[in-house]
């Protein structure tokens, strides 16, 4: 037994605690069996979670983690619009504006008031991603827009249905003001369902249990989930871990975090970061909380009832008129997948720091990964409707490498891929290929996950051509990035070619499946509209995972899988990881591979490889080794070397290599000229503990 549950039996709180979790998983179930687009029904772009009557979290689902938070905010901004006596049995609220609790407008919050014996007793809400908002581009994700009244229909709080019947003037004229209204119209009934579900489990369970029993878990399970997760935080030292990354397309915007640990708090300071754009990027503050608190959420509480005691322990510092807090009327319709998964990447990678200073929570690391790039599409079909759709490849990211395990290839980061062949059924596109990008993960002791890449063409288009929109995580350095002497996983990138001959190539009977054979002019997308013509091919190459720990140590066996398995190549296999195969049999030559290894440890391949070496006395091995704790000196992983100036003089100073990026794999070559290699090695053992790109200003 728990002791540290308090005033409920514990059995009776298991029992309870984890059946509520069982309804928020019932509701995700009928948003994908009544949900009207392939947002919701295969990617799962959706939340469904519980909340207490003040609107505070009470139950989250297997679902998006940050609109959990904002959900939250949803119900409290309709507790405040409408009075209490305003708020009957079985009505639906709608919100979705991002200056209140919304991320952009796609968001659509459905929050429904739960009532027992008369009494408010908890709330339900769901949030689905619709195809359309009528915004200035189809779709919603609009890269033209300068503020927030070009993006599309914004609702501060409105009653969708009012007991129980509903409101069918409110409904179209939500509906009618986007491009699909027969589209939006399912994903808001599917909503609608899904609190149905949710009121309907929760009336049984307040029957069958009482009132009074089931507030005393609904208050227990947050104070129990608050009182373990203060425990986990007040075990690791007091310290401070940074972070960075900046988007790269037409412009550059800088985003900064500092964690602090102090006692049994987490505090995400974004204090240094850009101000907001006139491009769409910028994220609410909400956003920016909820992105932390999903981070949080698949870490250090992972095991625990995921409810409203994970907020209590962090505070989220985000200045106002930033791209982590906008101000009005700021751009915001591109955020999600840009600002967005930005923050998911920063406030991961100072989580993932902070557990390298932890004996026990050091095997938790997954290296962090900064996310990808995608595209949409939009017009009429092979039926003759009009359409609009992502080409929903970002579920296919190599995940990061573990502490004790490779990263899992295309695993996903947050949601999942429809089928290709439903794909190409429902829309005029057609796949060249999507297939697994050889060298595309992070090399390391354990390497990352490998990234899709997908080539596309538009197919039986009634219009010959069709709208595109590109957007995501620009910037050449936003991919996987490796720890502890992993190395980063290759880009993600968009690049159009247009005028191509892949229609020459196909009507020959040929699979166009090396993209120099169909020729054309490349462009690379940065946050734009484009046109998608007949002849043009997309290529998109998402996220890869980082390694984690020194390619050099990589088990030889396991290299070779790789290169069979089309992984890694040959040449990756003898460059990078030092291992070398028999020409006729692929198998693993021990002799040369230990020689070469020696070799490429030992620093003689950094002047074959034209790389400058120096020891830089402004580095150390705590810095160098992921900044364990902010403490003055970190012993090196490898051979408890301080390695610090303050113990050791000018001779502790780590030694820093410089290398072209192509050194950190043949996919890095987009990087030339724009970043560097740069490898931090202990000034005692020479084991690599850190490798990154560096800009080149």
């Amino acid at each position: 037994m728990d002791t540290r549950i308090h005033g409920v039996d514990p059995v009776t709180f298991e029992i309870l605690s984890h059946r509520l979790h069982q309804v928020t998983r019932e509701m995700g179930i009928t948003l994908e069996r009544t949900g009207g687009t392939v947002n919701t029904t295969q990617q799962r772009d959706y939340m469904a979670s519980l909340y207490r009557p003040d609107g505070d979290i009470l139950s989250a689902g297997a679902t998006l983690g940050q609109h959990v938070v904002c959900a939250s905010y949803a119900v409290k901004r309709i507790i405040e619009r409408f009075p209490a006596e305003e708020i009957f049995e079985d009505d639906v609220f709608l919100l979705n504006d991002p200056y209140l609790a919304a991320i952009h407008q796609s968001d659509i919050y459905v929050v429904s008031p739960i009532h027992h014996g008369g009494r408010l007793v908890a709330w339900s809400a769901t949030f689905v991603h619709v195809n359309d908002v009528g915004a200035l581009s189809p779709g919603g994700d609009s890269p033209d827009a300068t503020e927030i009244f070009h993006e599309g229909l914004r609702v501060p709080g409105i009653k969708l249905v009012e007991r129980g019947v509903l409101r069918r003037d409110v409904f179209d004229t939500l509906t009618n003001m986007t491009r699909q209204p027969g589209m939006v119209g399912l994903d808001l009934k599917c909503e609608i369902a899904a609190n149905n579900v949710a009121k309907a489990r929760l009336r049984e369970m307040y029957q069958h249990y009482g009132t009074e029993l089931l507030d005393a878990v609904a208050g227990e399970m947050i104070r129990y989930t608050e009182a373990i997760f203060r425990e986990r935080i007040a075990s690791f030292e007091d310290g401070a871990w940074t972070e960075e990354l900046a988007l790269e397309a037409q412009d550059t915007w800088r985003m900064k975090v500092a964690l602090r640990k102090r006692e049994d708090r987490l505090i995400f300071d974004f204090t240094g970061t850009d101000p907001q754009a006139a491009t769409g990027v910028n994220l609410p503050f909400h956003g920016t909380a909820g992105f932390c608190f999903a981070a949080v959420l698949t870490t250090l509480v992972h095991d625990l009832p995921k409810n409203h005691g994970v907020i209590r322990p962090l505070e989220v510092i985000a200045p106002e008129g930033t791209l982590v807090n906008v101000k009005y009327p700021g751009p915001v319709s591109l955020n999600t997948t840009s600002c967005g998964f930005s923050i998911g990447f920063l406030a991961s990678s100072v989580l993932m720091q902070m557990l390298g200073t932890h004996e026990h929570w050091r095997d938790e690391i997954v290296t962090p990964n900064a996310s990808h790039r995608n595209g949409k599409h939009s017009g009429m079909n092979q039926s003759g409707r009009y359409c609009v759709f992502n080409l929903a490849h970002g579920a296919m990211d190599g995940n990061g490498a573990r502490a004790h395990a490779d990263g899992i290839d295309s695993g996903g980061n947050y949601m999942n891929c429809p089928n290709a062949e439903w794909f190409e059924l429902n829309f005029p596109v057609l796949y060249l290929f999507r297939r697994h990008a050889t060298d595309s993960a992070g090399p390391g002791r354990f390497r990352g996950g490998l990234a899709v890449e997908t080539a596309h063409v538009p197919h039986d288009a009634p219009e010959g051509r069709l709208g595109g929109v590109a957007y995501g995580v620009a910037g050449l350095r936003n991919s996987g990035h490796g720890m502890y002497g992993g190395y980063p996983g290759a880009p993600s990138v968009i690049v159009l070619r247009e005028n191509t001959s892949v229609r020459e190539v196909m009507n020959s009977d040929r699979n166009a499946v090396e993209l120099d054979e169909v020729g054309g002019t490349e462009r690379v997308l940065p946050y734009c509209n484009f046109d998608f013509n007949d002849g043009d091919v997309l290529y998109m190459r998402v996220a890869s995972g980082g390694g984690y720990g020194d390619p050099l140590t990589r088990q030889p066996d396991r290299v070779r899988e790789d290169v069979v398995d089309g992984a890694v190549s040959e040449d990756a296999a003898r460059k990078i990881y030092g291992v070398v195969l028999k020409p006729e049999t692929r198998e693993v030559d021990a002799a040369a591979t230990e020689t070469l290894r020696q070799w490429l440890g030992s620093g003689n391949a950094s002047s074959h490889n034209q790389g400058r070496v120096w020891n830089d006395s402004s580095r150390t091995v705590s810095q160098a080794w992921e900044s364990p704790g902010g403490r003055d000196a970190a012993p090196c992983p490898h051979c408890g070397s301080a390695g610090s100036p303050v113990q050791s003089g000018a001779d502790g100073a780590v030694e820093k290599r410089i290398f072209p990026p192509t050194e950190a794999g043949p996919l890095m070559n987009d990087l030339r000229g724009r970043y560097l290699f740069e490898k931090l090695y202990c000034p005692s053992c020479q084991v690599l503990l850190k490798a990154h790109m560096v800009s080149v200003t």
